[in-house]
């Protein structure tokens, strides 16, 4: 969640765009320094033959704290989050809530099907401003099992960033949800070592595209979002490490800014 990276265009729909990962599930978490394997796919390798609820834990009052580190031209900002699964469904359906030490904060809607678990519902700022209740249609499927190396899964995409725009010198701080398409295609397992521990993992790459609008000034400007880089489930943890490389574009401005998302203590179960 909220860590900062700017930069000033002089024209009109150019934006200082502060970006900050308001991570959208309890998958999305965990960094570090990887130390397994990092080569590339073996297609067709069994990896994990569990249920999807071990690779995403979410019994009621789980909790974890993580830590962002975002880095912008040679700068690094950190900031923190906390995800908590406040409700657990009799149809395999479960919230989860997500608070940054911001204060900003945000809700999903997720289901657990046994074989997969998949977002359904994303509410950014709920009660606030920048309040946007998006239903996933298709959802956003997490994982998969049995995890197959090279076995892509092909979903929907939704992220909130954080950004400070500035246009015609004005700057505004808005909390906005993407919404697109995402890839996600197991790779290998991995050792990940984390500020809470070291943990034995699945790790996929990602590529992401999101797309939103927002009103500044009088207008509507559009952002799109491109994402890449690694993520790493492990068994009865849950995300344990996220690197990823976020492309904003609006007008004629672009910014980059990487990543990385480390779960720094133990979860608190109930």
């Amino acid at each position: 969640m909220p860590s900062r990276a700017r930069r000033s265009r002089g024209t009109r729909a150019a934006c200082a765009l502060l970006v900050s990962l308001v991570l959208t599930a309890t998958w999305s978490c965990g960094g570090g320094d990887g130390n397994g394997d990092d080569g590339g796919p073996v297609a067709g390798e069994l990896l994990f033959d569990g249920s999807a609820g071990e690779l995403v834990p979410h019994d009621t009052g789980r909790s974890a704290v993580y830590r962002v580190s975002a880095t912008f031209e040679g700068e690094t900002q950190v900031s923190s989050f906390t995800s908590t699964i406040t409700e657990n469904g009799d149809d395999g359906s479960f919230q989860t809530r997500f608070e940054s030490a911001t204060g900003a904060l945000a809700r999903s809607v997720s289901r657990d099907t046994g074989d997969e678990v998949r977002v359904e519902r994303f509410v950014n700022d709920p009660g606030g401003p920048d309040e946007r209740d998006a239903v996933l249609e298709p959802p956003v499927v997490v994982v998969r099992t049995p995890v197959i190396a090279g076995d892509a899964i092909e979903t929907s995409f939704a992220r909130p960033l954080d950004l400070t725009i500035t246009v015609d010198g004005v700057a505004e701080r808005r909390q906005v949800l993407f919404v697109g398409s995402a890839r996600r295609v197991p790779e290998a397992n991995d050792t990940v070592t984390v500020p809470a521990g070291t943990f034995a993992a699945v790790r996929y790459t990602v590529s992401a595209h999101g797309e939103a609008t927002i009103p500044i000034l009088g207008q509507g400007l559009r952002f799109t979002a491109d994402v890449a880089g690694h993520e790493w489930f492990a068994p009865g943890a849950g995300g344990v490490k996220e690197d990823l490389e976020v492309t904003l574009r609006a007008a004629d401005a672009r910014t980059s800014v990487r990543f990385v998302t480390e779960r720094v203590a133990p979860e608190v179960t109930p």
